[in-house]
């Protein structure tokens, strides 16, 4: 059986008449085919999601009614943040969605001493990013929606963190042996740098911080692949 589509509403749902339109209807009418008397499930990313019948429907707008909640989830005890050396636009966007759907919680970009030039963060592209995320929840079931932090250089966002830190190096310690050492309640933040990864005085920076330094595998990883790996990792 196939399953209902699922549409996000950030702005927030509870039961009673809810007006889509734009995007939300398209996918509904348009890439879903819904009409009249058809269900869905709505949720708002704050771990409620409700059953929804249409009661009209056009291509730009639908009118449905959302009624009882069908699951109702807490936030995991421990928290997930990656923070991503910038990549070229399609492999960052690759990231975002493969991570939500690993179950991220915060996906923070960072420039480092190697990271790509030219690809610095605009409001564009953070609503682009956004909205990649919202479509990745939506898809893979999820409750909660992640944020996407502002971009910030790797040494500063050492400085601002808030939580155990992981630094992603193919020299560090397998991490089998750093998984025990990382809080089970809290935020865990794991960076990863770019192609040719961090350089040794970041890395110097990170250890002085408190970072403990981890290899996510016997492999070289491109920079997107291992920020969804080691959010799987962080989550298992």
């Amino acid at each position: 059986m196939e399953s209902l589509p699922r549409v996000c509403v950030p702005e927030g749902v509870e039961p009673g008449t809810l007006d889509l339109a734009g995007a939300q209807a398209r996918h509904l009418s348009g890439s879903r085919r819904l009409r009249r008397g058809d269900e869905f499930l709505v949720f708002a990313g704050d771990g409620v999601e409700y059953r929804a019948w249409i009661e009209d429907v056009s291509r730009e707008r639908v009118t449905a009614n959302v009624g009882d909640v069908t699951r109702r989830e807490s936030r995991p005890a421990r928290t997930v943040e990656v923070w991503c050396a910038n990549v070229r636009g399609n492999r960052m966007e690759w990231a975002i969605e493969k991570c939500v759907e690993a179950g991220i919680d915060v996906f923070r970009p960072i420039t480092t001493e190697r990271s790509v030039r030219g690809q610095e963060l605009s409001e564009s592209r953070r609503e682009r990013w956004e909205r990649i995320a919202i479509e990745a929840a939506e898809q893979c079931g999820r409750l909660y929606l992640p944020v996407i932090a502002p971009v910030a250089a790797f040494r500063e966002a050492l400085e601002d963190r808030d939580g155990a830190l992981v630094v992603a190096n193919r020299g560090g310690t397998p991490w089998v042996d750093v998984a025990g050492e990382l809080p089970e309640q809290g935020a865990v933040i794991i960076a990863v740098g770019p192609e040719g990864g961090f350089s040794e005085d970041e890395i110097a920076s990170a250890i002085e911080a408190g970072a403990l330094v981890a290899s996510l595998g016997p492999n070289t990883l491109r920079t997107e692949t291992a920020a969804v790996v080691a959010v799987a990792l962080a989550r298992a």
